[in-house]
């Protein structure tokens, strides 16, 4: 099972720390308020999802999205 827990909220920025109870794995997925981006710290996201500068994704573009931000914006997902 996979679930996050805040960890910090601003007016510009949100963290949150996503955890994977089966492979024990812990995920920072940050939201930028502001630049309306997010990004995640997981391999996925950093070598094959981010596409905005800073190593970021569009809030909007759910493509680009990996299972951990899918997860705190409540996104469904397919588990591959």
């Amino acid at each position: 099972m996979i679930s996050s827990t805040l960890i910090f909220e601003s007016d510009i920025f949100t963290d949150y720390l996503v955890y994977n109870d089966e492979t024990h794995g812990e995920y920072l997925v940050t939201v930028d308020h502001e630049d309306e981006t997010v990004k995640c710290d997981c391999p996925d996201f950093k070598y094959r999802k981010s596409v905005e500068k800073y190593g970021c994704a569009k809030l909007s573009d759910t493509a680009h999205h990996c299972k951990h931000i899918r997860i705190i914006t409540g996104e469904k997902h397919e588990e591959h």
